[in-house]
C-alpha cells in the first residue's frame, strides 16, 4: 500500500493532491468554473505523468526488444551513440552519468563478448566550453576499470547524431568496415539507425536503456497518481518523436 501511494508524498503527488482538494472545496461551493479548471489541472497532471506517458516510450523502444545480444554476428566495430554523461569535478572519475548510462554498459559488454575489435565512441562536449567530450571521459573511465580489450576511437565533440553519423561514416570508409553494431537508447534508435542507414552504414541495432518498458514491467501501469518518471517518459517521446520529423524534413532519415 505504501508503494502504492510513495507518489503523492513527492513534489509533483503534493501538488496533484492540492489540484484535487482545491476542485472538491470548489465544488462545495458550486463554483464550477474553479472546479473545472482545478479538475482540468489535476488531469493534466496524471495524464503526462502517469502510465501513457511510459507506453508511448514504449511504443519507440518495443521494435528493439528482446535481441540476444549474445548471438548478435560479429561486426567491424561497436559504435555507441553519446548522451551519458556530463562531467562532475567532485565524482570519483570527473563525470556523473545520466538515465542513458546503460548505453555504456551495453556497448562494454558487446566487446567483452568480443563482437567487435573496435569500440567508437561518440558524444557531445561533457560540460562548458573547456569541459573534455564524452567520448574522452567514458574511455577514461573504460580504460581505469580494465574492462575493454578493444581499440578504442573517439568521435569528439559532435552536435547531434546526425554529426555522429557522418563522422562515423568517414570512419568506415577510411577502415574498410563493412557493418557495425549501433548502441544507443532504444527510444532514439530508430533515429540512430535511420541516420546511419541514409548515410549508407550498414547497421546491426543493439539498443539499451528500455525506460519505458522497464517502467511499465516494475508495475508503473498501473499507478494512478503523476511521477516524476512519467513526465520524464513523456519528454524523452516528444523529444524522439519531433527529432524523427524534424530529421526526416531535411532530410537525414527516409
Amino acid at each position: 500500500m505504501m508503494r502504492f501511494l510513495s507518489p503523492l508524498f513527492q513534489p509533483l503527488g503534493l501538488v496533484w493532491v492540492a489540484a484535487v482538494l482545491l476542485f472538491l472545496w470548489h465544488v462545495r461551493q458550486r463554483r464550477w468554473r474553479c472546479a473545472f479548471v482545478s479538475l482540468f489541472f489535476a488531469g493534466l497532471l496524471s495524464l503526462g505523468g502517469g502510465p501513457l506517458s511510459f507506453h508511448l516510450l514504449a511504443s519507440l523502444e518495443r521494435p528493439y526488444a528482446g535481441v540476444d545480444a549474445g548471438k548478435v554476428p560479429p561486426a567491424d566495430a561497436v559504435v555507441m551513440l553519446g548522451g551519458v554523461l556530463r562531467s562532475s569535478q567532485n565524482d570519483v572519475l570527473g563525470f556523473d552519468l545520466g538515465d542513458s548510462a546503460n548505453r555504456v554498459v551495453t556497448a562494454a559488454t558487446l566487446i567483452h563478448w568480443r563482437k567487435a575489435p573496435v569500440l567508437v565512441l561518440g558524444g557531445g562536449a561533457a560540460g562548458g566550453p573547456a569541459a573534455p567530450s564524452e567520448g574522452e571521459l567514458v574511455e577514461h573511465w573504460l580504460n581505469a576499470w580494465g574492462i575493454t580489450n578493444a581499440t578504442i576511437l573517439r568521435l569528439g565533440i559532435r552536435k547531434n547524431t546526425r554529426d555522429e553519423g557522418e563522422h562515423t561514416a568517414a570512419l568506415f570508409k577510411e577502415h574498410g568496415w563493412k557493418r557495425v553494431i549501433l548502441v544507443t537508447s532504444a527510444g532514439h534508435m530508430r533515429r540512430g539507425e535511420g541516420v546511419f542507414r541514409k548515410l549508407g552504414i550498414p547497421v546491426t541495432c543493439v539498443a539499451g536503456d528500455f525506460y519505458g518498458m522497464s517502467n511499465l514491467e516494475a508495475g508503473h501501469q498501473f499507478w494512478l497518481f503523476p511521477t516524476t518518471g512519467g513526465f520524464e517518459a513523456l519528454a524523452r517521446y516528444v523529444h524522439e518523436t519531433l527529432g524523427w520529423w524534424v530529421y526526416r524534413w531535411r532530410g537525414w532519415v527516409e
